[in-house]
């Protein structure tokens, strides 16, 4: 299994509606034209065949991690002081966080970037898989019971039965994590109203991305 994230502050062409042939921030799509817009523009600018989306907000995240039980990360001492600021008790090492503790570390960049915290964010899913690494077919079921209600998707309800057939397959997965874009492979440049957005190179990030999903390459 493969965790991309594809950077907010990219720069990318707006594809559609009131603002189109503009560049703006690529989390600015959402808004022009929600989770249709961003398949488009993922689909546009990466080439990549993506035509399915799951829609989790930062309550739903809360909720999950606490419905999972909590979550097992371990914390850098600057990331423990700085949670700790929010009146949460943590400490350097390893910590069970629950919703509220994951939901602060996954938003988490003043100690360092927004580059930073992406990867927090896929530390958190990785957990929420590790969280659950021994459940049972009965046990998943009840979970995605559970969990499907804090979630938007255009997965229709058979895909979604489709996949629960699979899913004790990936319990323990370790995902192969990347972000983009690749280093060296960006500048910069101002957008609509004045915003400063990451200059892509999108031929490149394309064939690093097809390389990451398709062939050998290791994140």
């Amino acid at each position: 299994a493969k965790l991309v994230s594809l950077e907010r502050g990219m720069g990318v062409p707006i594809l559609e509606g009131e603002y189109e042939g503009q560049y703006d921030w690529l989390t600015h799509c959402f808004r022009y034209g929600g989770a249709s817009l961003m398949l488009k523009e993922v689909q546009t600018c990466f080439n990549v065949d993506v035509s399915h989306y799951v829609r989790v907000n930062f309550t739903s995240v809360r909720n999950i991690v606490d419905i999972l039980g909590g979550i097992d990360v371990e914390l850098t001492y600057a990331e423990a002081n700085y949670l700790n600021s929010g009146h949460l008790n943590l400490t350097a090492g390893m910590n069970h966080l629950n919703g509220e503790a994951a939901l602060a570390y996954s938003r988490l960049r003043a100690i360092d970037s927004d580059w930073s915290r992406i990867k927090r964010q896929r530390t958190v899913i990785q957990a929420c898989m590790d969280s659950i690494r021994e459940a049972n077919v009965l046990t998943l079921n009840k979970l995605c019971d559970s969990i499907l209600p804090y979630v938007q998707t255009n997965f229709t309800k058979l895909e979604i039965v489709q996949l629960m057939a699979e899913l004790p397959n990936f319990l323990g997965v370790q995902f192969e994590q990347m972000t983009i874009p690749a280093e060296n492979t960006y500048g910069g440049m101002i957008g609509l109203q004045g915003r400063s957005l990451f200059s892509v190179d999108f031929e490149t990030n394309a064939k690093i991305l097809d390389d990451f999903l398709y062939g050998t390459a290791e994140g």
